[in-house]
């Protein structure tokens, strides 16, 4: 039923041009539902737990085996493979691409510890991946520490002294470390989130960079006209509104389905991060409307966004800080709203903070709203005057 209010009008028929628009339709319901569920599956178990390790015993002695029960019982490594002297330690990598580090007990480990000499386990890491390179490198530290804690504090028990004295030497600095944020350091819980939120960007703006320049190049930009009264204002207002809307059942699939079903917790309140969701979709949707506007080629206004969207995840400091990146890099991030958003998005989500700690974000966000509604604005008043100038009279 045709409503009286052109704004409404241009809104139900861009509604209508997405359902039946192969493209966006796919970009906006198909993509989401499968693409965002297969990615929170990468993630499912959130915590690296089995990283296959070896082990080479060169001491067999008691304290040799207590490192190694140690090494067994922590649920990020799984021993496979005990090496002995026929075990060439560099090419083990090599001939089992399984095998991510080998922990080395020096031969002598148990007499020079006894004896009060220093000595160390040596700890061979695949670290051309990061994450189990840390993995690794933290189950040893704990080991090594809780054993070397343990010998000391039995020396010291021989010694006559009491166990609270023993522990006060043996720890005479203690640090209490409490992560407040995903305290697990769960990849569920921050890589899914921000993977997802940077593909929404991603798909509003390029279902949006076609809205402008494809009723010109399809001869239907009369017909748009006359639906919104010949107001620009209607166009873009009333296109804005319906693709905000479809990116904002986006973010009710994001929060309402896979969050709940991938069991990813959400600290903050829902309205107040699903307010600030709909503003990103706004300012993204803008954002599309003016490249659309403004590059009157379809594909080339698609690469436009392509090249612009692509590094939003990297320079939005999800992978690496931006205060490490080069000055240009710092530079180029505050120009993708993503990385705005990605801040603001993360105070909200696992932090749980007041809305006036938003401020920064919102503030930078809105200046991408009103360069991308006065951009859409103006590029559309040039390139309908180029339009009508060019019709015959």
């Amino acid at each position: 039923m045709k409503s009286n209010n052109p704004l409404v009008n241009v809104a139900k028929r861009e509604f209508g041009r997405i359902i039946r628009g192969k493209s966006t339709r796919n970009l906006l319901i198909f993509v989401p539902i499968c693409v965002f569920i297969f990615l929170a599956f990468i993630y499912v178990n959130g915590i690296v737990h089995n990283i296959p390790v070896a082990v080479y015993d060169k001491d067999h002695t008691e304290l040799s085996r207590t490192i190694i029960r140690f090494i067994e019982a922590s649920p990020q490594t799984k021993v496979i493979k005990y090496l002995d002297s026929s075990d060439k330690i560099e090419n083990i990598f090599l001939k089992n691409d399984e095998i991510e580090a080998i922990f080395v007990i020096p031969k002598n480990l148990s007499k020079d510890v006894l004896s009060g000499k220093s000595t160390k386990v040596g700890i061979y890491t695949n670290s051309s991946n990061i994450i189990f390179g840390n993995t690794i490198y933290r189950v040893a530290m704990t080991t090594i520490n809780t054993v070397s804690g343990g010998i000391l504090l039995e020396k010291f028990k021989m010694a006559g002294l009491t166990e609270e004295e023993a522990m006060n030497l043996v720890l005479p600095i203690r640090v209490n470390a409490k992560p407040l944020y995903n305290s697990n350091y769960n990849y569920l819980y921050y890589l899914v989130p921000g993977l997802l939120t940077v593909l929404l960007q991603m798909i509003l703006i390029f279902v949006t960079t076609r809205a402008i320049n494809s009723e010109f190049n399809n001869h239907t930009i009369g017909k748009l006209l006359q639906v919104s009264n010949n107001s620009v204002l209607n166009i873009i207002i009333g296109k804005a509104i319906a693709y905000s809307l479809m990116g904002f059942l986006i973010v009710i699939f994001i929060l309402g389905f896979v969050f709940p079903v991938f069991a990813i917790p959400v600290y903050g309140n829902l309205w107040l991060l699903s307010g600030f969701f709909l503003f990103f979709n706004i300012t993204a949707v803008f954002f599309g409307l003016m490249l659309s506007g403004i590059i009157s080629d379809e594909t080339v206004a698609l690469d436009v966004a392509f090249f612009y969207n692509s590094p939003a995840f990297v320079f939005s400091g999800f992978t690496f800080p931006i205060f490490g990146m080069p000055f240009f890099d710092k530079f180029y991030a505050q120009l993708i709203p993503y990385t705005h958003f990605l801040y603001g998005f993360f105070k909200l989500y696992q932090m749980n903070v007041p809305i006036k700690y938003l401020k920064p974000e919102i503030f930078a966000l809105l200046i991408f709203f009103v360069i991308g509604f006065l951009g859409s604005i103006i590029s559309l008043k040039i390139r309908l005057k180029k339009f009508k100038t060019s019709q015959p009279v």
